[in-house]
């Protein structure tokens, strides 16, 4: 739930292997309360930090659990669902 440039609230529900359901649960609270522009800046670190580039490990808190998933390429997709997914309900609430 999106109002004011805010995201006021984010759930999900689905089956998924451990490394997507916990990338998206830690996705969810770490977004919750935050601006459009706070998000967005979080979700361009969690992607740099999953690449391997340089990241804010401040900013991602309990997400950099995640830092090691890249070096697994068949888990990648795996601890970016969530995330990509959250990307494209901010573009749509623009």
């Amino acid at each position: 739930k999106i109002k004011d440039h805010v995201i006021e609230d984010i759930r999900f529900d689905g089956v998924a292997c451990t490394i997507a359901t916990a990338s998206t649960s830690i996705m969810s609270e770490l977004l919750k309360g935050k601006t459009i522009d706070e998000a967005n800046k979080i979700i361009e670190n969690y992607h740099a930090m999953i690449d391997g580039k340089e990241y804010d490990e401040d900013l991602l808190e309990e997400a950099v659990c995640m830092h090691t998933v890249g070096k697994q390429a068949n888990r990648i997709k795996c601890a970016t669902i969530g995330w990509k997914a959250i990307e494209e309900m901010i573009k749509e609430s623009e």
